[in-house]
């Protein structure tokens, strides 16, 4: 009886251990895209330290751009591959403790978002996500 109580729980971690996943495709200074449990509801988070981030762009972020300066990132919101919205982050102003009011701009739509490439020398988009665009 113990070698099967035993089992069952062995058996009972190793399901619960496999229910979740995670993946961060990208990692830029305290910036990444994070996804956890669905590879295709990836997020541009802040990362905290010790496993916690704050959402700086929902989901479904695709691609992504940074120079220390600035984070650009591309989101098709609700999945809407239809719609690309542009997004905005000025690192320099940015922190843990950062309302995403104060430091991220967008929703932008393209013609926005090239004005502001202009304006502020914004960095080109060096990560895509493929199967996401």
């Amino acid at each position: 009886m113990k070698a099967i109580t035993t089992s069952f729980f062995f058996c009972l971690v190793l399901a619960a251990c496999s229910l979740f996943d995670s993946g961060t495709p990208w990692e830029g200074g305290p910036y990444m895209l994070l996804w956890i449990d669905d590879p295709k509801a990836v997020t541009l988070s802040y990362d905290l330290g010790n496993g916690g981030s704050i959402p700086r762009v929902t989901e479904q972020v695709f691609a992504v751009g940074y120079d220390g300066r600035y984070v650009v990132a591309k989101q098709h919101p609700n999945r809407d591959k239809k719609i690309t919205n542009y997004f905005i982050i000025n690192a320099q102003k940015d922190s843990k403790m950062a309302d995403n009011r104060d430091v991220v701009i967008g929703p932008l739509n393209e013609r926005e978002f090239q004005e502001k490439v202009k304006e502020l020398n914004l960095p080109p988009f060096t990560k895509a996500l493929e199967s996401l665009k």
